[in-house]
């Protein structure tokens, strides 16, 4: 399905975030994680107010989904079945966590580059990336 406007990108935006704060809050009640349960308990705090962002930016830039037509953007190359993390093994839910880390930075760096027109929009985008990039760096030492 492609992503053809303003609109769609910032849906998608919030649905890959609601599927991180899923997840987050699924590992911070998993028993293997118990050491690591504030840990998790933080990330799924961040991805909370990034699924605050992404509704923010999308409401303040409403009059930017008028007639911005976006091509070559397609939803199918970042979907991803997202598990249960309330009962995975703490490796495999760090290397899950970690993987939806990626897709997100993908997904921005592309949206950024799409909504170059929308300077506001593109730079909030970028600012996600570098949420994500902390998110993924935190996620990484905890598999180390």
């Amino acid at each position: 399905m492609p992503l053809v406007n303003f609109g769609s990108i910032l849906g998608f935006a919030e649905e890959i975030e609601k599927q991180h704060l899923d997840f987050l809050s699924q590992a911070s009640v998993n028993p293997d994680c118990d050491k690591h349960r504030v840990l998790f308990e933080s990330l799924a705090k961040s991805a909370k107010k990034r699924v605050a962002e992404v509704q923010r930016v999308r409401r303040e830039n409403v009059s930017e989904m008028v007639l911005a037509a976006v091509e070559g953007f397609q939803r199918d190359t970042y979907q991803v079945v997202v598990e249960d993390g309330s009962s995975m093994a703490l490796d495999l839910l760090s290397a899950k966590a970690q993987a939806l880390s990626e897709r997100s930075l993908r997904y921005y760096e592309k949206a950024a580059e799409k909504l170059q027109g929308q300077a506001d929009v593109a730079r909030a985008m970028k600012g996600l990336v570098k949420k994500h990039t902390k998110d993924r760096e935190i996620l990484a030492a905890l598999s180390s």
